[in-house]
């Protein structure tokens, strides 16, 4: 599910400089606001999400007579879930009925087709793919309908997202003259790149880098990092930093796994909504939540109870909330009243 544990070996290997040469180096800023978030009292705690979600929005997606891979990419737009699944499918459905749109899967080297697409994103009634082997960034519009093949780029990315005048892209392996943040403009012009990083990235815990709320902001979550930065016209501000105390991961790390592997603490996932900063934590192989209301200053932690039927397991957002999926015939707990529907979307709304 969602590009976890992707493994990136004999994928990374030496690229030269990106885009266009002679890029500049770019630094993020330091806001005077920044709020410290400090997760230290999770381990023995259970969380009940109902305490700080209003309701959960139930979407049973009609598939038809196609079947559903498990889900890599997620996004929702203009009341149209978009959905790249395993199966190399981008499938497009009405919300909140769950109608089926359109289902794409045009896998070749002609006009129009893709080797193997990896992420997804959208903006202003546009989808945009990412095809992994082909380094491609495809247009759509929002039937699916192909539009054109924008740019190429020339480093491993697993995630991106649409900006007003360009893209972002997370850089899989970095070096002096491009960092772990790339820009671009709209044609693929190198604008900036971000956070220098000798951390090789050897295992990705497939969280979501890049999230845009409700109000169009995009924030960044730098991959196992305890740093989350706000986009604006002058580069990524640092907002939000989590603290775990002495469960801090170590700065000094040589590659993404020794911090996967170890017993310190880091973040998976973020999650930042109009009141709220909620983040999606490991430590010694066990998953947590973090749940801080930058309204009122209350902060819950712990692991999520497993009892529920409809389990809390977000790992995307959108304007309305937090958005998770799975496949019906991977979970007993729940069931579909359509024998047409092979994957239901639950929209958790905060309070």
């Amino acid at each position: 599910m969602c590009k976890c544990c992707h493994y990136l070996n004999g994928c990374l290997i030496a690229v030269s400089c990106i885009l266009v040469m002679g890029c500049k180096e770019n630094h993020s800023q330091t806001s005077n606001e920044t709020t410290v978030i400090s997760i230290q009292d999770y381990e023995n705690s259970t969380l009940q999400y109902t305490d700080f979600i209003s309701r959960v929005d139930t979407i049973e997606l009609n598939t038809g007579a196609y079947f559903m891979g498990s889900v890599k990419d997620l996004c929702i737009a203009d009341s149209v879930a978009y959905i790249l699944d395993t199966s190399n499918s981008i499938w497009a459905f009405r919300i909140p009925t769950g109608q089926l749109i359109k289902r794409i899967q045009k896998v070749g080297h002609g006009y129009g087709e893709y080797i193997s697409l990896e992420a997804i994103t959208a903006m202003d009634s546009l989808l945009y793919a990412y095809d992994f082997p082909t380094k491609r960034v495809l247009e759509y519009d929002n039937h699916l309908n192909f539009k054109k093949a924008l740019f190429s780029i020339n480093f491993i990315t697993t995630d991106f997202i649409k900006t007003k005048d360009g893209f972002l892209f997370l850089n899989m392996l970095t070096h002096d003259d491009l960092h772990r943040i790339v820009y671009t403009d709209d044609e693929g012009k190198l604008k900036g790149s971000y956070f220098p990083s000798n951390m090789q990235m050897n295992h990705w815990s497939g969280g979501e880098v890049f999230v845009r709320d409700e109000k169009g902001r995009i924030f960044i979550a730098e991959p196992y990092s305890n740093y989350i930065y706000q986009w604006t016209t002058s580069g990524p501000v640092l907002t939000y930093q989590t603290d775990f105390g002495k469960k801090n991961r170590k700065e000094d790390v040589a590659s993404s796994i020794e911090i996967t592997e170890s017993t310190r603490a880091f973040n998976t996932h973020v999650f930042i909504l109009d009141n709220y900063v909620i983040n999606y934590f490991s430590k010694d192989r066990e998953a947590y939540y973090s749940v801080y209301n930058t309204a009122n200053g209350l902060h819950q932690q712990g692991e999520t109870d497993t009892t529920n039927i409809i389990p809390f397991f977000p790992r995307w957002q959108c304007a309305k909330g937090l958005v998770g999926i799975l496949n019906t015939s991977d979970y007993n707990k729940w069931k579909p009243k359509k024998d047409s529907c092979d994957a239901a979307l639950f929209i958790f709304h905060l309070k």
